[in-house]
């Protein structure tokens, strides 16, 4: 079928003249006949013009046709198209106009490729026609024989029959082609077709005989073959031949009235009788390709236009696609530039609801990595089997007294150990060599056989040189930790100034630092007794 452009230019060319018909979405708009001389051409040429960037189709209705029946081994592809080529060269080398018809592909164990070699072998009848079509530029699509449209009306006729010899009586005279279930074999054309009606059968008996011993030279057909003559007409003219013919040679004879068909396919049925090449160039017109005989170098200005057109669709669709891309990217940045607007109004949302809430957030000033720290330490002391609550309450409550309030604690330490002869390790303030013990007792150890022992550093605050003053302090101090009923045990690891004679004095009253106070540092170390029941502020902790 024929696609693309709806509007077609079909042409059927004759030894005496040219018929071209204008179509547009298969109906046929008008039709002009120009004859073969000077002035048909000039006419041509104009009428071309009219119609520029138009597709164009030529139908040959040629009396020089060849035709040849070969089967060629089957093949595919470029391996096929060099075979064909080749046997194209064989028979028809210097010919312009041919081609190769496949007809079918045999059933037998070789399975072999049918193909019906057609060309033409004089073509001067349409030289001039092809040279003004090609000095405008107009759009050649292909050089069509006629008999192979007649094989379409044949195939929509409903023609059935093995062995058909259509007789078409046209502007340049009778042709009679030959269908093998329905399949071109051959065909001839017969021209001075007489005009009287009394000499008319007789001329289609004796051309109807020759085609008959033509076809059984060709072996086509043999002398039993029942051969069925079918005439067509558009006024039912050769009703009555055939019915003469079927009379007195014996052979199967009908006639068919065109009337109807032509009226189906949208001609008129007077114009099928002025101009019978009509129907086959309707047939070309509403899409039924046949095999193209011109060579590529006549069709270049078709295959040009197509290429233009089909980049130009390509284009359009680019285009298109762009536009349908442009939009929906710009439909997208529309929703991510509201759905950043409605992110921007949640968060601000969010943000008062936030500080209407924190406004009734209690007010502290430890920091959060001091919190942090609390956390971490928190549960660092969980870890152990006892808490440092109940030392921490003997520390502090002995601090509360009013007579120490010049006593500043600075460090202390928890330990809870089996071995009450524990060391302090910590060494920013030298301490005397002492026989320790074994260091902390393992945690794995029971909680009850384990003592709690605390080294507190502290100071005297204030500290003026009065050192007596400031061990009265210290031995107060450590007399309110003793009155603790918890308490086992207080020892006095440093005094605030050293009391030893092993220590040797050093210094001058002229220097000027030795005016300066030392601070007054001392350090105890404090060993509660064992609780006899568990206690509220033990720390519930898991084992290791």
């Amino acid at each position: 079928m024929l696609q693309g452009n709806q509007h077609k230019l079909v042409l059927c060319a004759t030894a005496n003249h040219l018929l071209a018909g204008y179509w547009r979405a298969g109906k046929l708009q008008g039709n002009q006949k120009f004859a073969n001389d000077a002035i048909g051409h000039q006419e041509f040429s104009g009428f071309l013009q009219q119609y520029p960037a138009t597709p164009i189709y030529l139908i040959a209705d040629a009396v020089e046709e060849d035709y040849r029946l070969e089967s060629l081994p089957h093949t595919s592809g470029s391996a096929k198209q060099e075979l064909v080529t080749r046997k194209l060269n064989q028979h028809y080398r210097g010919k312009d106009y041919r081609t190769a018809h496949f007809i079918n592909r045999d059933k037998d164990k070789r399975k072999d490729d049918n193909f019906l070699f057609v060309a033409l072998n004089n073509d001067d009848f349409m030289q001039d026609w092809v040279r003004i079509i090609q000095s405008v530029e107009a759009q050649l699509v292909g050089v069509y024989l006629l008999p192979m449209l007649s094989q379409v009306v044949a195939k929509q006729l409903k023609l059935m029959a093995p062995h058909i010899l259509l007789c078409e009586k046209l502007s340049s005279g009778l042709r009679q082609t030959y269908l093998h279930h329905g399949r071109l074999r051959m065909s001839r054309l017969v021209s001075n077709v007489p005009d009287a009606a009394n000499k008319l059968g007789y001329f289609y008996l004796m051309e109807t005989e020759k085609t008959r011993l033509y076809l059984m030279s060709q072996r086509f057909i043999s002398r039993e073959t029942p051969l069925n003559l079918v005439l067509l007409s558009a006024d039912g003219s050769t009703q009555q031949i055939s019915q003469g013919i079927s009379q007195e040679q014996g052979l199967e004879c009908s006639d068919v009235n065109l009337t109807s068909f032509a009226e189906n396919l949208g001609l008129p049925a007077n114009l099928i009788l002025q101009m019978p090449e009509l129907l086959h160039m309707q047939l070309l017109a509403s899409g039924n390709l046949v095999d193209n005989l011109a060579p590529d170098g006549l069709t270049k200005h078709f295959q040009f236009g197509r290429l233009k057109q089909a980049i130009k669709v390509a284009s359009l669709i680019i285009a298109l696609v762009g536009v349908v891309a442009a939009g929906w990217m710009f439909k997208q940045g529309l929703d991510n530039k509201a759905a950043l607007t409605q992110a921007e109004q949640d968060t601000v949302l969010q943000q008062h609801r936030y500080d209407e809430v924190a406004k009734n957030f209690p007010v502290t000033p430890i920091g959060a990595n001091d919190l942090k720290s609390a956390v971490e330490l928190h549960k660092v002391i969980a870890s152990y089997p006892k808490s440092p609550r109940r030392m921490m309450q003997v520390v502090s409550a002995a601090l509360e007294q009013p007579s120490l309030a010049n006593v500043q604690l600075g460090r202390l330490r928890w330990v809870l150990s089996g071995d009450v002869n524990v060391k302090d390790d910590d060494k920013s303030i030298p301490l005397p060599a002492t026989s320790g013990g074994n260091s902390n007792a393992t945690l794995n150890a029971d909680p009850a056989s384990l003592s709690e022992i605390a080294f507190v550093t502290a100071e005297i605050s204030n500290f003026t040189g009065d050192y007596r003053d400031a061990l009265s302090s210290v031995n107060r101090f450590v007399a309110s930790i003793k009155a603790d009923n918890r308490v086992a045990a207080v020892e006095v690891l440093q005094e605030p100034v050293n009391v030893s004679s092993f220590v040797d004095l050093q210094g001058s009253t002229t220097d000027e630092q030795s005016t300066q106070k030392q601070p007054a540092f001392f350090k105890l170390k404090v060993i509660l007794k064992p609780q006899q029941a568990p206690a509220e502020n033990l720390a519930e902790v898991k084992q290791p």
